[in-house]
């Protein structure tokens, strides 16, 4: 039961344990000891953020090991600095080209979405994306799905093929122009299959 004293303050009637736990936590946060710990574990959770950080130096490499366990434990072993100093210099674009029987090509490739979902969803995709380069044992299943989304029956599709167009992206305030490369990732003759 909860009652208001002559000042207007609420007091508890009946000690229930979660009242407990909180005046404990109050006057643990109150005390000397208390703010000394919490203003060592925010030091320590700094610290660890801005090692992670530094550009590559001897602090940095005399820190990180002293911090990785306790980095670890945090979950705070995350570098934040993903376009500086090496920004993305190539642009990579996936497609998947099915040719139909009559000759016709159907291609799919990354969508970025509209303004309001894209952003989110581009993600994925990107994420996506970057697997399928790096790992070929996926892209024969995922050249299989983009078949059954483009050309579901009863369309006759007789081949599949992905490929990776890279453009370099020159530095800024050089007028170069981009080279461009076309690698193919993926092809399958689907003649055969039912």
């Amino acid at each position: 039961m909860v009652r208001l004293d002559g000042r207007g303050r609420a007091s508890r009637r009946g000690g229930s344990k979660s009242g407990g736990r909180q005046g404990l936590q109050r006057r643990f946060e109150g005390s000397v000891v208390g703010e000394a710990l919490i203003g060592a574990f925010v030091a320590l959770f700094l610290l660890v953020g801005i090692a992670w950080n530094l550009p590559v130096s001897e602090i940095k490499n005399r820190l990180v090991p002293v911090l990785k366990p306790v980095a670890i434990a945090a979950g705070a072993d995350q570098v934040w600095q993903m376009y500086s100093p090496n920004p993305i210099r190539r642009l990579e674009v996936v497609e998947v080209r099915v040719t139909m029987a009559d000759g016709s090509a159907r291609v799919w490739t990354l969508q970025r979405g509209d303004l309001v979902i894209g952003p989110f969803t581009w993600y994925h995709w990107q994420k996506l994306k970057e697997q399928l380069v790096r790992e070929p044992p996926i892209r024969a299943e995922f050249a299989r799905w983009v078949v059954r989304e483009l050309a579901p029956p009863p369309n006759q599709p007789t081949f599949v093929e992905m490929t990776l167009r890279s453009t370099d992206m020159p530095p800024p305030g050089e007028n170069s122009a981009p080279a461009t490369t076309l690698e193919t990732l993926y092809s399958e003759d689907l003649t055969g299959h039912s």
